[in-house]
């Protein structure tokens, strides 16, 4: 019988195995990480709006695990979940689209309003798994160019400091005014997703804020973040200002500073959003520098709508109903 329930540590070797061409190393390096952060069985049981890490499901037929999906809530707006992961053996997409079903399903009865997946565009299986058997809509797009190590000394680090939560407000909406109208309704953020995070040590992932300030006039000019999931690899995350220029130079200087301060081998990629109105003079920038783009994504999004209770008490109405089906689910 096939059912999807929970990931749990004895999954261990059988995920690895779908995972072997990424040498054993690799995969090793996967899973352990994958455990980490999915396997948290108290973390099942708390609601929505306290959530924090990843959650796994896979879904097995008797002793043979066909596929796994990755679920992480958007920390400080719960009803927007993203889907991190999902694997699932070659040409067994019906096992993908059960899994995407299912984790729209859970979460959307929970109280979840949008699910986001971000798709390499290289990958049009998955993408048409995602648009046309799942229903969801291309939204935007992101690029992430893999920075050169040598130079970019800050010269200039006037105004730059931590983001503190007093922040908040200010920058979200700053990110929210460089959205190009008509991304606005599926980008918009509130001031909630950019508090620091209560269990920052338990997360995911590892997260430094810092914010470009105009200190005679106290307004802010930029925000960026810094992100990492292994220590090895981090990405810079930039909102600036629609009316500033901002010196790039010295933004990729003072992050390399604070990353040496933790890390003195690693990666600098720069996220480049194509969804805000500033982003050509960063992709000229990233340009002119020669930076290597090593990855493009679409932004897909899904919104879920909830059943409509009607006066009588016998009958429902389904507004929603690709996510349709009945599904075993272990506790």
């Amino acid at each position: 019988m096939t059912i999807i329930r929970k990931l749990l540590p004895f999954d261990r070797e059988k995920v690895k195995d779908m995972i072997s061409f990424l040498g054993n190393d690799e995969a090793e390096k996967f899973v352990k990480r994958l455990l980490n952060t999915s396997c948290d069985l108290f973390h099942y049981w708390l609601p929505l709006n306290l959530k924090f890490k990843s959650e796994s499901y896979v879904l097995v037929d008797g002793d043979d695990l066909h596929g796994m999906i990755s679920v992480l809530p958007t920390i400080g707006n719960h009803q927007r979940i993203n889907i991190t992961k999902l694997l699932f053996k070659k040409d067994y997409y019906d096992s993908g689209k059960q899994l995407i079903e299912f984790v729209i399903a859970r979460y959307g009865a929970k109280g979840a309003q949008t699910f986001v997946a971000s798709i390499d565009e290289s990958h049009d299986e998955l993408l048409k798994l995602f648009i046309e058997g799942c229903g969801f809509r291309k939204c935007a797009d992101e690029e992430l160019y893999r920075v050169d190590n040598s130079g970019f000394i800050s010269n200039d680090i006037h105004g730059f400091r931590q983001f503190r939560n007093s922040d908040a407000q200010a920058v979200a909406m700053l990110f929210n005014d460089s959205l190009i109208t008509h991304f606005k309704p599926s980008m918009l953020k509130t001031k909630n997703e950019y508090y620091s995070k209560l269990f920052k040590g338990l997360a995911d992932n590892i997260e430094w804020q810092y914010v470009l300030e105009d200190e005679n006039l106290h307004t802010l000019l930029a925000y960026f973040s810094i992100k990492t999931y292994d220590g090895h690899n981090y990405v810079l995350d930039i909102t600036s200002s629609t009316g500033f220029t901002l010196n790039y130079d010295n933004v990729i200087g003072f992050v390399k500073q604070e990353i040496t301060k933790r890390s003195k081998q690693y990666s600098l990629f720069v996220k480049l959003k194509k969804y805000v109105s500033n982003s050509n003079d960063l992709a000229e920038y990233l340009k002119n520098n020669k930076f290597n783009c090593v990855q493009t994504q679409m932004i897909l999004v899904k919104d879920f709508y909830k059943l409509i209770k009607q006066e009588s008490p016998t009958s429902e109405v389904v507004l929603f109903a690709e996510t349709g089906g009945v599904f075993k689910v272990r506790s």
